[in-house]
């Protein structure tokens, strides 16, 4: 696996098309794909996380394949990605991921809730009134890291809710180009210290990610050892 960051050389700052280009998710989702599409075949083996350093736009990025940048628009370094890990490491990280939880409707027909608006949904079932609401930030903390709990069980680590901040909450309704079709996404961030508990399992999940909507910028953990 490979390691890189791509970051948007001096040439393409100036040039109006790509920050229009940067509008949407889809958009920049194909922008990386770019990186990678030597074949029209190609499954997807890569999943990026977007910053921005000083004004501009840089992407992390875990790959299959070196990306190959053909556009000129990005500096793009690369390195092999073999992380030394051991049982019961810890590591700072930070993580994007779009928390989500499944459930069943009356028909058996399973359906993907956002786990904030599930959990506001839980309180008006319980008849709780709008102005007894925890604050939304409080809601976030809480339920964001019950998620990251249930999936650190699946993915060989686990994190202490005192050491970990859920926060930067927000949601987006993506159109695919040229299509009357959305996706709705909702993300949270994460930050915080995780304690490796199966190292196999969690270079997976380094390699492979952390929950759904890879695709679009969301479940790449990236760690560092705590100092």
């Amino acid at each position: 696996m490979y390691m890189s960051r791509a970051r948007l050389n001096l040439v393409a700052a100036k040039n109006s098309k790509f920050w229009q280009n940067l509008g949407n998710n889809y958009q920049i989702h194909n922008m990386i794909w770019s990186l990678f599409a030597d074949k029209p075949e190609r499954a997807r083996d890569f999943m990026y996380r977007q910053e921005e350093i000083n004004g501009f736009p840089t992407f992390y990025i875990v790959s299959g394949r070196k990306p190959d940048d053909q556009s000129g628009l990005w500096s793009v370094e690369s390195k092999l990605y073999e992380p030394a890990l051991r049982t019961d490491q810890k590591l700072s990280f930070v993580l994007r991921a779009n928390p989500i939880v499944s459930k069943r409707d009356e028909n058996g027909k399973q359906h993907r809730h956002d786990v904030i608006m599930d959990a506001k949904s839980q309180l008006k079932r319980d008849g709780i009134s709008k102005d007894k609401y925890p604050r939304v930030s409080e809601i976030v903390q809480k339920k964001g890291v019950e998620w990251l709990q249930r999936k650190g069980q699946m993915n060989g680590f686990e994190i202490e809710g005192d050491q970990v901040r859920a926060d930067g909450y927000q949601t987006q309704k993506l159109y695919k180009p040229k299509g009357k079709h959305h996706v709705n996404i909702s993300t949270i961030d994460f930050t915080g210290v995780l304690t490796v508990t199966e190292t196999e399992l969690f270079k997976k999940a380094l390699y492979y990610g952390v929950g759904p909507a890879k695709g679009f910028g969301c479940g790449l953990i990236l760690v560092r050892p705590v100092r």
